[in-house]
């Protein structure tokens, strides 16, 4: 899956306002076991490098709603699913503790939207 990674490193894949609804989830993610670990932190940093989004992107993707994200991630493409399923799984095994709210919120983002990739530990 890192494969994605190196080639979409320009990430015209997305736009800012799928990339807002990414990083939203991405949060989510990173809230969901009650532990903010420094990996994740510095994981989600380099997403926001790499998507190109500058620190007025942070307020906006904290204001986001996690549902409207969802609606907005089901009607990605398949290359933009399979792109961001590969940054789920990551931001979930970054900190090397595979917690079930994180694998929960990872299955319910791939059952609502569509996405054909199960988490794999």
């Amino acid at each position: 899956r890192d494969s994605i990674f190196a080639q979409k490193s320009n990430m015209d894949i997305l736009n800012n306002d799928q990339k807002i609804a990414v990083m939203r989830v991405l949060l989510d993610i990173i809230y969901a076991d009650g532990r903010v670990d420094i990996r994740e932190t510095a994981y989600y940093s380099d997403l926001l490098n790499e998507l190109h989004l500058s620190a007025e992107f942070e307020e906006l993707i904290q204001k986001k709603s996690s549902l409207i994200a969802l609606l907005d991630i089901k009607n990605f493409s398949l290359e933009q699913k399979e792109y961001f399923a590969a940054m789920m799984d990551k931001m979930i095994k970054v900190d090397q503790d595979i917690n079930v709210n994180e694998v929960a919120i990872y299955d319910v983002v791939i059952e609502f939207c569509g996405i054909p990739i199960p988490f794999v530990a």
